[in-house]
């Protein structure tokens, strides 16, 4: 594989899917150093890619949900946006990208640089949870839903496409189960304690790389006023896009790039639910 140049591609909704991918690629240098791996990601993917040392072309950022207080609402809405941008993002990378250069493409939740590649017969992994979407409540978003689920299938299922689940019952005729996959940790637990001054009982609140969690570092500041805990601090890693104000006793650290080890010092985890963050809880 000496001297092979590929694509990296991640979507922006987030940063779980930019995480994953950086772990990739991380282990395949370290298996193949001649590798050169280009990132394609969005802000505030983009971000983090290059945090972590890595070159990157901007795409156009992914939609974020529509959502009230953690609810995600106004699917159909949401699904029109993606199809807009699923369209900006094809006439950029037909413009941008040099498929004669790179040979290959990982894409982690990214599905306009699959398509692109499958036009030019570039070979690509595809990382997937599962298959479309399960989020629509009402019958405007549930056929957008049906029709996006199809078209995702169609495109992951092309000449050239292998896929690999990170869960279980991915559907899929050339998928092959591998589990979750997450950034490993930099030290052990005690060390990493001792380098970020957890001297007493953690708590660290991590709502994501969108600003769906807003309401979840108000909840959470809210309680750990009542609590008063003295025995006890609270970090909190509010991400690129939440500017919550100061609060006394809490240390906002906003965006890191090694979440995962704030994860494994910690004592207690309040998340969005990530898949990313809460893999990384789980392995710690």
């Amino acid at each position: 594989m000496a001297g092979v140049s590929g694509y990296v591609a991640v979507s922006s909704l987030g940063l779980g899917h930019a995480a994953r991918a950086i772990a990739v690629a991380k282990e395949l240098l370290r298996r193949h150093p001649d590798l050169d791996l280009f990132f394609l990601a969005g802000s505030p993917a983009l971000d983090l890619v290059v945090a972590h040392g890595f070159d990157a072309m901007p795409l156009p950022p992914t939609p974020e949900w529509f959502h009230e207080r953690g609810e995600i609402r106004s699917m159909g809405r949401w699904y029109i946006e993606y199809m807009r941008y699923l369209r900006f993002a094809r006439r950029f990378l037909r413009r941008e990208a040099d498929w004669d250069r790179f040979r290959f493409l990982i894409s982690d939740g990214e599905l306009a640089s699959v398509r692109e590649a499958v036009r030019h017969r570039v070979p690509t992994v595809a990382l997937v949870h599962s298959v479309g979407q399960a989020f629509a409540r009402d019958p405007l978003s549930g056929l957008l839903e049906r029709v996006g689920t199809r078209w995702m299938r169609s495109v992951l299922t092309r000449e050239g496409v292998r896929v690999l689940g990170l869960e279980a019952g991915v559907d899929l005729p050339n998928a092959r189960f591998v589990g979750p996959i997450v950034r490993p940790f930099s030290r052990d637990r005690e060390t990493l304690r001792d380098e970020l001054v957890f001297g007493k009982k953690t708590i660290l609140v991590a709502p994501g790389g969108t600003t769906l969690g807003g309401f979840l570092i108000e909840e959470a500041v809210k309680a750990w006023r009542d609590l008063a805990l003295e025995d006890a601090q609270m970090i909190l890693v509010s991400g690129p896009k939440l500017k919550p104000p100061e609060t006394a006793g809490v240390f906002n650290k906003g965006f890191v790039p090694n979440l995962q080890d704030y994860v494994l010092a910690a004592d207690l985890v309040i998340t969005m639910a990530g898949k990313g963050t809460m893999m990384e809880a789980l392995a710690a």
